[in-house]
């Protein structure tokens, strides 16, 4: 492969996340399991469905963010001319297309949901996302929709309802803190929580999407496994991202993100094992 394509595959790369994508596929996947797993190459299916609405998704969010992210993020493949706005958009509707193609292998059901789900997406980066709070909302719900995919792909969907219902506050607590770190650059054309009604009430409400989803935690999903014990044991390395992510969160140092999505690669091992 010359040069300038291997540049050309690894900004595509960053711009649909492909971090992002593969987490997404995990959720599926612990969806499955958590629901007993069924026939595996629905599962398979739904999962390549996932990392295509999670890619379609983050190029849509970079098409949509290029004067902000010279700003807040000057590395980002469109901001860096790595990649056209052309090209991105190209990336986003093939990633589209493959989604629904493949969550409709699982069942037209799925396919149509995946429309919708598509629609939402699309209309979250130019407009849902600069109201502030409500993109918050949203996005923790469509992030933790994979937990649901991978329960219906096994035959039983709404045993992944209580992991999307656990997922949602966390994936609130993330975005907050992502919303601090972009602060300054957001003042220019989003009324985000930081920037509405200041740092501190963002901390706070922070604090309270992390209790929301730790009770979540200890009473909606702790009596659903066999040993209790087990399942807080396994998620103590969760338990320490966590508690390192609003450590920093707190203190106003950047970075917390990653640790919020580290919290959760954990909190999904975890749930394999206390399901084993």
């Amino acid at each position: 492969m010359r040069a300038p394509s291997r540049r050309a595959a690894s900004a595509a790369l960053r711009l649909v996340r492909w971090a992002n994508a593969l987490t997404a596929a995990a959720g599926v996947v612990v969806g499955a399991w958590w629901a007993g797993w069924g026939d595996a190459a629905r599962v398979a299916f739904a999962a390549i469905a996932a990392i295509g609405l999670t890619a379609a998704a983050n190029a849509w969010n970079d098409l949509a963010d290029v004067e902000l992210d010279r700003f807040a993020h000057p590395g980002r493949p469109l901001v860096t001319r790595a990649l056209s706005a052309h090209a991105a958009d190209r990336i986003a509707m093939a990633a589209a297309t493959g989604a629904v193609l493949a969550a409709s292998d699982v069942s037209v059901t799925l396919g149509v949901c995946s429309v919708g789900v598509l629609l939402l997406m699309r209309l979250y980066s130019p407009w849902i996302k600069r109201a502030g709070f409500a993109g918050n909302l949203l996005v923790s719900v469509l992030a933790s929709l994979p937990f649901v995919y991978g329960s219906y792909a096994a035959g039983h969907g709404t045993r992944g309802l209580p992991l999307v219902l656990i997922a949602i506050p966390f994936h609130v607590a993330r975005e907050l803190a992502k919303d601090l770190d972009d602060q300054d650059a957001d003042r220019r054309a989003r009324r985000t929580l930081p920037v509405a009604l200041g740092a501190p009430f963002a901390r706070g409400a922070i604090i309270a999407a992390l209790i929301a989803g730790a009770l979540a935690l200890a009473f909606g999903l702790a009596p659903l496994v066999e040993s209790p014990a087990l399942l807080f044991a396994a998620l103590t390395p969760a338990m320490i991202a966590l508690a390192l992510a609003t450590a920093r969160t707190l203190r106003g140092l950047p970075g917390s993100p990653a640790f919020f999505k580290l919290a959760m690669v954990c909190a999904m091992a975890a749930l394999v094992v206390a399901r084993a």
